[in-house]
């Protein structure tokens, strides 16, 4: 594509205000980019004349910096790219106010290219011996760009405010991706100190990405009750295309449900065969109460779930394992409510599993104070006493 056609093409998108054709044509890796480079490129400064005939301000700068950022990408030069891109997105912020709600698609593809080009100049700093930084900077525009949408004034029918989701969902990836998880929380403060239509009237994907990042955010700070609801929602309104990030969200959401005993289908595993391999074992020792097959998937697993940052979480499932096998000691037992701690320390040998009676009763305290088990032990006797009525409440109501 000529250089005067592309721009002939974008400033008839931006005359008549369509969003998505614009936003394509200022997307790095796209087709008008790859067709505009393939042309004979003319010297920087002849593309910069070029872009001020042909385009209005601030677009004549913006698109000549997008323009030299595809060069720096084609060029294999990511350093230099993110920083055209950068320049780019800061023209754009200048004159984003006075612009109308139609230019938002265009933020998205700003911010977005600018995270993609981040992570790229980052590995190439650190592959000159240089500190990694762009990342950094990256998170610091793109919260600039999230500023500028939730507090935009303008009638709520042509607000930025409508961008402000979308934008966090770019910003939360990228404070992920630094592993500053402990940022999103003054982002989420801001959210919930504006003056913001509720999350559900923000389109799908919004609604979405918003869930997913909240939810996540909870399974971290291990409030399982309030992440599972989010990540539910995530996993359900994603589309199944979309099969990585609905492998993604099952990464948090199997765990959590794995707490009170929810165990994830064979239909659902056989979709995702790295879940299988991962979960179906330690699926299969909950079910079953074999404690000794849940700690050697766990084994098994450990250096992926410790990847993923859900090991604990995972961990913690073992007490569900264990009760179901407490469980069927108790109903072998005809459901007598009066146990021995010897009992259930053969039952734990049987699926080999060798502990003394003292670890034996620690288990079983840990048990009742979860809420698996109800009733107490007696410390004397060695015995443990059931309570009557449901000795083995359901184990959605004890969900942490």
């Amino acid at each position: 594509m000529k250089l005067t056609m592309y721009l002939g093409q974008v400033n008839h998108g931006i005359l008549k205000e369509h969003d998505h054709k614009v936003a394509s044509f200022l997307q790095i890796y796209s087709k008008h980019s790859e067709k505009l480079l393939n042309e004979t490129p003319e010297p920087v400064y002849e593309i910069e004349r070029i872009c001020g005939e042909r385009l209005p301000p601030p677009w004549t700068e913006i698109v000549f910096h997008h323009i030299m950022a595809c060069m720096g990408v084609r060029d294999g030069d990511y350093v230099a790219a993110y920083s055209e891109q950068s320049n780019a997105i800061s023209t754009f912020l200048r004159e984003f106010q006075a612009m109308t709600n139609w230019c938002l698609e265009t933020l998205y593809i700003l911010n977005g290219d600018l995270r993609r080009l981040a992570v790229q100049a980052d590995k190439q700093l650190e592959a000159r011996g240089d500190k990694p930084s762009k990342l950094e900077d990256c998170a610091r525009t793109i919260n600039k760009s999230f500023t500028a949408c939730i507090t935009d004034r303008a009638p709520l029918d042509a607000s930025k405010k409508w961008g402000t989701y979308n934008i966090i969902g770019i910003l939360f990836r990228t404070y992920f991706k630094l592993k500053s998880h402990n940022l999103c929380k003054n982002i989420l403060r801001a959210v919930k100190a504006a003056d913001l239509p509720d999350l559900e009237q923000f389109p799908m994907a919004h609604q979405v990405t918003m869930r997913y990042y909240t939810g996540v955010l909870s399974f971290f700070n291990e409030d399982f009750k309030k992440a599972e609801p989010d990540l539910q929602f995530a996993f359900d309104h994603t589309p199944p295309h979309f099969h990585n990030n609905r492998r993604l969200i099952l990464h948090y959401l199997i765990p959590t449900r794995l707490l009170h005993g929810s165990l994830p289908s064979v239909r659902l595993l056989q979709e995702f065969p790295e879940l299988s391999t991962l979960y179906q074992p330690l699926a299969t020792a909950i079910k079953t109460g074999n404690v000794q097959m849940f700690d050697e998937a766990l084994v098994s697993g450990g250096s992926r779930l410790i990847s993923l940052g859900t090991y604990l979480t995972v961990e913690q499932s073992r007490g569900v394992a264990v009760r179901t096998l407490f469980k069927k000691v108790f109903t072998s037992m005809d459901r007598t409510n009066r146990l021995s701690v010897s009992q259930f320390q053969t039952a734990l040998a049987f699926v080999g599993v060798k502990v003394d009676e003292d670890e034996v009763e620690c288990m079983l305290a840990n048990m009742i104070y979860n809420g698996y088990i109800r009733g107490y032990i007696s410390h004397e006797k060695r015995v443990l006493v059931l309570s009557q009525k449901d000795p083995f409440p359901g184990l959605e109501s004890q969900q942490q």
